[in-house]
């Protein structure tokens, strides 16, 4: 019946703590839950969108030079003298310095497969072969008439200045795909005299291998989520390169547009755009080859750099942000069961010992007054000790936030722990027969635990300030009143196992004190940004280079100034006026991002109030200088 009773009264406690404290943790644990799988989810995909873009950036930016480069080349040929005499004069010699020409370019260029020259009539008057790295000329009983062929009557017919460009496809020789496949993109132009009239046509066949390795590189360094897709949705540079090709290789089947019906419809409705649907994120970008500028290419004639992000590999970082997540929610539902638990077993014993001092006052009050008053102050000083108790559990929920929480924690533990002991020597003593000096003694520790447990809690209240101002800076934007020039060394903390590996310096040009009532966290940031930018940017291979930091206080503006220079290669006017561009930068392809100093020229200019100034030249290193209120 005993046993069933203390059951009974242990378990009310623990019930109400769980409805009054564990329900609502769980319930906070849960908001908590979906705000960190979103926001990590977020930040895991980010940085594979950020490529999806920058994917596509470079792709067009190959597209458009390969493409400008064959017009070009093809607008030379045209233009050039010989080939003018040639109409006018066709003699031997002259028949034969044209060929001279075509050779020398072919071998120059090294990216055409044919040279050609047809008349009229569609006959091939020269021809260049590029076989085994070498150009060919074809014998005059080789040459062949080209009038049927489709780009030869198609070119024939276009005004002078314009040029023809064939669908981007396989080569074939005889009626048969050449193999290994020779991907091959054909350019011609028309050709006339000095009168007007038509005399042919000039065609380069473009070797397209070169366009798309360089296709491939670009889309390796992002994730080799890069293709290229025609007008009718056949892939010419695909991740599977069993997909490219259909069209040529008897696979009509092997089509975006067949294999994701939907998002084709949405590509073609738009000339880029972003997007996800059941097959994953997609982006992609219209690219006109005829690069006809602001006029919008016709559906039929644009080809499409598509960045796709499969749904499988979605799904795998969404897995693994709900295990983080998961994970998470555990440890801090243990972490708050154990702590409403350990108070209901405190509680518990606290009305034990409540309801055992109530007996013992009842029975001394008849025979003793002096006894009855000291039980009294011993039930106070005992409330106290339960109540230090009770917030000693409470801070074993935030254990581990801070390894230097021990120390405090475990001092107060162990005073409690003893005077428990002293409590039950005293209620021993109560039973057998209470000794004044026993109570004295008893009183005694009681004093001296309480002022340990006091002493540890004041401790610990100090290093969890100290801990959320070491953390607040850097994770919000609060301003407050610092030392810049403590600031400054702190970040130049940050950069001290990197100097040590390199063979620059920082030189620091300080004063003693400035203090600032502003925003430490983004002005540390600001710092870092422009000491970093210039150990990537600033020096060549091989310099000594040297980094000053100088801060200047001027106290009848009431504004300080702070300069990072450096003695580096410097820049040319064209960057200079580019470097607060977003996704502007120089290294592209070797860890630039160009949202560096953007990021900067925002946080001074917006959040600080300040004005940021930059000075460089080629040869003469370069200067920032931050011009910032002191409040």
């Amino acid at each position: 019946m005993r046993q069933l009773r203390d059951s009974r009264l242990l378990s009310r406690p623990v019930r109400r703590n769980l409805m009054l404290l564990f329900v609502p943790w769980a319930l906070l644990i849960l908001v908590l839950m979906t705000l960190l799988y979103d926001r990590l989810l977020n930040a895991r995909l980010e940085p594979l969108l950020r490529d999806q873009q920058n994917s596509l950036s470079e792709g067009v930016g190959v597209l458009s030079r390969h493409l400008a480069t064959l017009r070009g080349n093809l607008r030379f040929l045209i233009q050039q003298p010989l080939l003018a005499e040639v109409l006018k004069n066709p003699s031997a010699e002259n028949h034969s310095s044209l060929t001279q020409l075509f050779v020398e370019f072919s071998r120059s260029s090294a990216v055409y497969d044919q040279i050609r020259w047809l008349d009229e009539q569609g006959s091939e008057q020269v021809r260049i072969d590029w076989r085994d790295g070498e150009p060919r000329v074809r014998d005059q009983l080789q040459l062949q008439n080209q009038a049927q062929r489709y780009y030869f009557v198609e070119t024939m017919n276009l005004p002078d200045g314009a040029f023809y460009l064939s669908r981007f496809d396989l080569n074939e020789e005889s009626g048969v795909i050449e193999q290994p496949l020779k991907p091959t993109l054909r350019s011609a132009a028309p050709i006339f005299d000095k009168l007007g009239k038509r005399r042919g046509i000039l065609i380069l066949n473009y070797q397209g291998q070169v366009l798309l390795q360089r296709l491939a590189e670009v889309s390796k360094s992002y994730g080799n989520n890069l293709t290229l897709v025609d007008a009718e949705g056949y892939w010419m540079f695909a991740a599977d390169k069993r997909d490219a090709w259909g069209f040529a290789l008897g696979r009509p089947e092997a089509t975006l547009a067949s294999r994701f019906p939907n998002t084709w419809r949405r590509m073609q409705a738009m000339r880029s755009g972003v997007f996800s649907d059941h097959a994953g994120y997609w982006a992609f970008n219209a690219f006109d080859p005829y690069q006809r500028g602001s006029q919008a290419p016709e559906v039929s004639e644009r080809w499409l750099l598509v960045s796709h992000l499969p749904l499988q590999q979605v799904e795998v970082l969404q897995w693994q942000v709900a295990w983080q997540v998961l994970l998470f929610a555990g440890v801090m539902l243990s972490l708050g069961l154990v702590g409403v638990l350990s108070l209901g077993f405190a509680e518990f014993e606290r009305d034990q010992v409540r309801l055992a001092l109530e007996f013992s006052s009842l029975a001394l009050q008849q025979s003793n007054g002096e006894l009855r008053d000291t039980v009294e102050q011993l039930q106070r000083t005992r409330g106290a000790l339960l109540q230090a108790e009770k917030l000693s559990s409470l801070g074993t929920l935030v254990a581990g936030v801070a390894h230097e929480l021990n120390t405090p924690i475990g001092a107060a533990s162990m005073a409690a722990s003893t005077l428990d002991k002293g409590n039950q020597s005293l209620q021993k003593s109560l039973r057998e027969g209470l000794q004044r000096s026993v109570l004295e003694r008893f009183v005694q520790r009681n004093d001296e635990g309480l002022a340990i447990i006091l002493k540890s809690l004041t401790r610990m209240a100090q290093l969890t300030r100290a801990f959320k101002q070491l953390a607040s800076d850097r994770a919000s934007t609060e301003g407050r009143r610092f030392d810049l020039v403590e600031l400054v060394q702190e970040v130049m903390l940050l950069f001290t196992p990197r100097l040590k590996q390199s063979q620059h310096q920082v030189v620091l040009e300080l004063p003693p004190s400035v203090q600032l009532d502003s925003y430490p966290g983004p002005l540390g940031q600001i710092l870092q940004n422009l000491i970093d930018n210039a150990l990537i940017h600033a020096f060549d291979s091989g310099m000594n280079g040297v980094i000053t930091v100088r801060v200047e206080h001027d106290r009848g503006r009431r504004e300080c100034v702070i300069e990072v220079s450096d003695n580096g290669c410097g820049m040319s006017e064209e960057v200079l006026s580019k470097i607060f561009d977003p996704f502007f930068t120089t290294r592209r392809g070797r860890g630039g991002t160009g949202l560096g100093l953007y990021i900067t020229h925002q946080l001074a200019v917006d959040i600080l109030g300040a004005e940021l100034q930059v000075r460089s030249a080629p040869g003469q290193g370069t200067k920032f200088r931050l011009r910032l209120p002191l409040a």
